[in-house]
């Protein structure tokens, strides 16, 4: 497909249908994380249920093994048979490039603002507020989540004892001096109530980054953990926030 000046005129369509197309990025972007975080054969539940045949067929597509440059050609013969204009065409090339997105395994945050530029700079806004809005439950379900996880080794343990005598102010030193993902990793098997010190100490944004990461974040070599766990331990020692 090319999205050039005629495809814009082609795939005009009210702001109403806009805000309809919304929440199809919406559930693509929720496969892109299911994908990212369990492999594409866990999108079989998905290939089998949408409401959508494009949608269906892709992802089938894309749980089959198909070389993704056949699977974008099938999708686009598709979508050009059908001389689609207006709403149907815009819903169908988000459809495209969505599967296209989840079988490049492209990040969900990068596949979202590449979808949302198709709807244009208000559906933005919008969209933060009607869909994005909906990780602050996810945020504190998970936090509720941790309150009683313990720590699960003993240098979690000594991190735990640091971070619970650290004020409010010391913690954002130290979240100020740490990069985003050897917080995840430090972070990862800490216990609840140390993790939730840290989550609470972050703005909104910050947090739900932090728990992209996460998420993102699947099984981690010993050496991986280790190295940011130490990392975590020279940045307080260096702020002499642990003595």
């Amino acid at each position: 497909m090319e999205y050039n000046w005629r495809f814009g005129q082609k795939s005009k369509c009210s702001s109403e249908e806009k805000r309809e197309c919304l929440k199809l990025v919406s559930e693509l972007i929720v496969l892109s994380k299911v994908a990212r975080r369990n492999g594409l054969l866990s999108l079989v539940p998905y290939a089998e249920k949408s409401s959508s045949f494009l949608l269906r067929k892709g992802l089938a597509l894309v749980v089959d093994g198909v070389n993704p440059q056949v699977t974008r050609e099938v999708l686009e013969s598709y979508i050009l048979s059908g001389d689609y204009s207006g709403k149907e065409l815009l819903e169908r090339c988000i459809i495209l490039e969505g599967v296209a997105a989840i079988q490049k395994g492209l990040h969900p945050k990068v596949a979202k603002e590449f979808l949302l530029s198709f709807l244009g700079e208000e559906s933005y806004a919008i969209f933060e507020e009607e869909f994005e809005d909906q990780n602050k439950d996810s945020l504190e379900m998970y936090l509720q989540n941790l309150e009683d996880t313990p720590a699960s080794s003993s240098k979690e343990s000594r991190l735990d004892n640091i971070i619970s005598r650290l004020k409010n102010d010391e913690i954002e030193k130290f979240l100020m001096e740490i990069n985003t993902g050897d917080l995840a990793k430090t972070i990862k098997s800490l216990g609840g109530q140390a993790q939730i010190r840290l989550f609470n100490n972050l703005s909104r944004k910050a947090a739900n980054a932090l728990k992209d990461v996460l998420d993102d974040l699947d099984s981690l070599e010993e050496s991986e953990m280790k190295e940011a766990q130490d990392n975590a331990l020279d940045i307080l020692s260096d702020l002499d926030l642990n003595e």
